[in-house]
């Protein structure tokens, strides 16, 4: 089995996420980062051992990482976006022929500050929410854990931070 922790839109405010990092760093594979960190990739990249996926979102204007990432992974084809491009705020369906596009079954996305997640026979969509400002009901920041197992399927978990 292979662990991955899911983040996206701290806006600068790391502190949190790196202390999720550092309580779980012996049980992680990687991490991915879904776009508005705004400041800190570097830190972010230097909290684990493992490969730190980052794309670029909409207010990372001085980042270097790319708008999107395709990556093969424990046999799955994951795309990462911050969704920004694909107008996830008013759904998920131009996001879904986008990652259907690159040939993922599973695809990962920010901005909306929501955490959802959605899978049919063919695709899984998630979205962590925000670590730092969320908008879902209740304002509880949240991230996301996705196990990749052994007999190839996957588990996701959407975590609530206190």
């Amino acid at each position: 089995m292979a662990k991955y922790l899911v983040f996206s839109d701290s806006h600068g405010k790391n502190e949190r996420m790196l202390e999720i990092i550092a309580q779980q760093k012996d049980s992680i594979e990687g991490l991915f980062f879904l776009g508005d960190i705004e400041s800190g990739e570097d830190r972010l990249r230097a909290s684990i051992q493992g490969p730190t996926y980052i794309v670029k979102g909409n207010c990372d204007w001085y980042s270097q990482a790319p708008p999107f990432q395709v990556l093969k992974l424990h046999g799955h084809t994951i795309a990462m976006t911050h969704g920004h491009r694909q107008h996830v705020n008013g759904g998920v369906d131009l996001l879904k022929y986008w990652a259907m596009e690159q040939g993922a079954d599973i695809v990962l996305y920010g901005h909306t500050h929501v955490p959802f997640s959605e899978r049919s026979s063919t695709m899984t969509v998630l979205n962590p929410g925000s670590i730092s400002r969320p908008r879902q009901s209740g304002f509880i920041p949240t991230h996301a854990v996705i196990e990749f197992l052994e007999d190839g399927e996957i588990r996701i978990s959407i975590c609530e931070v206190s």
